[in-house]
């Protein structure tokens, strides 16, 4: 499967030297505030695709779909990063029984910790097990809602991204 990821160039220049591109639980975005989300992806890979590596907690984040179209996300967009920071556009083929693929802005709402409606009548408080329950529909990725999916864009999640899987690196500096 085509996909791609934007890393720190460090990231990069150490898959260079170790073979491999794993998630630094030290950068995870917003840490801190989304952590449980991050956790709750971990599980769900590990039930629907399988278990991590050893020493690995946590996902490498990509792109499948990038507002709708089948295409690499726009670098000459700001916010990938703080600006100033070198940074690098992985195109990687990546076995398709190793990753994971869910909607972005789904995503989002499971990071807010919020019920993940299908409709404005289904917008009710729901029990904690409920809300969990809802997350699941991110990974319905052959429908868009109107509803609560604007970007169309598909993000993909894999425990690691081998050298090999590497077929292009693109460098940039964040805007």
């Amino acid at each position: 499967m085509r996909l791609w990821t934007i890393q720190h160039q460090n990231a990069y220049n150490n898959m260079i030297q170790s073979g491999v591109l794993r998630a630094d639980d030290h950068h995870l975005f917003c840490k801190d505030d989304f952590l449980s989300a991050y956790d709750w992806m971990s599980q769900q890979m590990r039930a629907r695709i399988s278990n991590p590596p050893n020493d690995v907690q946590y996902p490498v984040w990509l792109w499948h779909t990038w507002e709708g179209k089948r295409k690499r996300p726009d670098m000459r967009r700001s916010g990938y990063d703080q600006a100033g920071t070198p940074i690098v556009l992985l195109t990687v083929d990546i076995p398709d029984e190793a990753v994971l693929l869910s909607d972005f802005d789904r995503w989002n709402v499971v990071m807010m910790g919020l019920y993940l409606a299908t409709n404005e009548s289904d917008d009710y408080p729901h029990s904690f097990e409920e809300t969990c329950k809802s997350w699941n529909r991110i990974f319905d990725v052959s429908s868009a809602n109107p509803y609560y999916s604007l970007s169309l864009s598909i993000q993909a999640t894999t425990w690691e991204v081998r050298k090999e899987w590497v077929k292009k690196a693109e460098f940039f500096v964040a805007r």
